[in-house]
């Protein structure tokens, strides 16, 4: 017998009704969802209805999508600050029966607490297996689910998912917890046809692999890999599916908002499951919506969630959003690739940077594993870039290599950056990619002493 979550947000089948649903059917159902959404957060989660009413707004101010400007926006400092106020959860996340609490992973602050009901958790789970089904999951398959079961949700989620659509889980969970050998062993001889992880430890497993004399695209019967948590870039996606033999597959979100957004198999851009969120893109300095295809700030209303919701919450991400319709059928809006997140530019000798900038550089060059530490210092005046990259084995003993990767830096950035080649293997057991729940990739020194 299905749920409450599972008819107002169903999984496959039930979904494919909703996901390809007309544009005017999706509007006037958020519609009525959002007034539910505002009421319900302004009687029970105390952080919205104090901030609204500074504003001098109340719940019959909101009759429709487009009255979602006049709230304000919720920044990852205001729910930090709210902690601070209301210890130790904060007041964001309302008086609901909570059965469970996920927190962000914390590598860009501390970890937020995130509550959710037993409604909430359905739906996720439900979003989950849409995005599963979408990128070819299916009743049968059997999948290996290396993300870290922490505090962060992903793991978890995606587990509820996979299952709801009849595949057989082999929850391995991180290398810290299985170590990487055995995860080689299991997806081998178990017959793994789904791996579900962070790029780089995808990645990763292929090394693992091939040290153990095997051959990822021979030796395996994998043929999907699912990824969120870190940003899949196109290099990134081409050398997880020519070193596999697999069709790899992005996920958009967080633990603040769930599973809102998903890759499909025409793989352009992420379709937002609107019955159960609204995206905005907003300019970054004056929070004024942009036009489709502008980039910029993502922003988030979570429609169904009872516990610590997110309405008009500044994800940080930098993207724009797609029109026109999708090959696959799906009428969901799409949200673009991130670009970067605000949060993550640097200002190096006054010039703007972007980590994924340098990640893009370092990716076209196949000596080079996925594994990248930038560090910063200050010498006198001046800032001091060094990246430090690992190489595959042998290749740190290629004289030209420093130089081709310094010269392509320059080149991306504007900016001098000293290389260190590192062996194989060396910095990612510096960077624990073994527990590690997404990568730290910046080591800013400059204000040390």
């Amino acid at each position: 017998m299905g749920t409450d979550a599972d008819k107002s947000y169903p999984p496959p089948p039930g979904s494919f009704r909703i996901e390809q649903a007309p544009r005017t059917e999706l509007q006037e159902l958020q519609n009525v969802r959002l007034k539910a959404l505002i009421r319900r957060a302004w009687e029970h989660v105390p952080f919205y209805r104090e901030r609204w009413k500074e504003a001098g707004l109340r719940p019959e101010d909101i009759e429709w999508v487009e009255d979602l400007t006049k709230l304000p926006v919720v920044s990852k400092k205001d729910l930090e600050d709210d902690l601070l106020a209301h210890p130790p959860f904060g007041s964001y996340q309302g008086d609901f029966p909570a059965i469970r609490v996920q927190a962000s992973s914390g590598t860009s602050g501390n970890p937020k607490p995130i509550f959710h009901t037993h409604s909430d958790w359905s739906v996720i789970s439900n979003f989950w297996a849409r995005r599963l089904h979408a990128q070819g999951v299916k009743e049968g398959d059997i999948f290996q689910l290396v993300f870290t079961y922490s505090l962060f949700i992903a793991g978890f989620t995606a587990t509820e998912g996979a299952m709801k659509l009849g595949a057989l889980v082999i929850p391995t969970g991180s290398g810290a917890v299985t170590p990487s050998e055995r995860q080689i062993r299991i997806a081998r001889e178990w017959g793994v046809t789904v791996l579900a992880g962070t790029p780089s430890y995808v990645l990763h497993l292929a090394d693992v692999a091939e040290k153990m004399g095997l051959k990822p695209r021979r030796d395996f019967r994998l043929r999907i890999t699912c990824h969120t948590a870190e940003a899949l870039s196109e290099p990134a996606r081409r050398a997880i599916e020519e070193r596999w033999g697999v069709m790899a597959y992005d996920n958009f979100g967080s633990v603040e908002t769930g599973a809102p957004a998903f890759e499909c198999v025409e793989k352009n851009g992420y379709h937002i499951n609107e019955d159960g969120y609204i995206f905005e893109v907003l300019d970054p300095e004056t929070f004024e919506p942009l036009p489709s295809g502008r980039e910029g700030i993502v922003v988030a209303t979570s429609l169904f969630k009872e516990a610590a919701p997110v309405i008009r919450y500044n994800m940080e991400d930098l993207s724009a959003l797609i029109e026109g319709p999708c090959p696959c059928g799906r009428t969901f809006r799409r949200l673009g690739k991130i670009k970067g997140r605000t949060n993550e530019m640097l200002k190096v000798r006054g010039v703007p940077l972007y980590p994924a900038a340098i990640e893009e550089v370092l990716e076209r060059f196949t000596e080079l594993t996925r594994e990248y530490l930038l560090i910063l210092n200050r010498v006198g005046q001046q800032d001091r870039v060094v990246v430090q990259v690992e190489c595959r084995p042998g290749a740190a003993n290629d004289a030209s290599l420093k130089e081709r990767v310094e010269r392509e830096l320059k080149v991306a950035t504007g900016l001098s950056m000293e290389t260190q080649l590192l062996a194989a293997g060396e910095l990612a057991r510096d960077l624990k990619i073994e527990g590690r729940i997404k990568a730290k990739r910046v080591w800013d020194r400059r204000n040390e002493g």
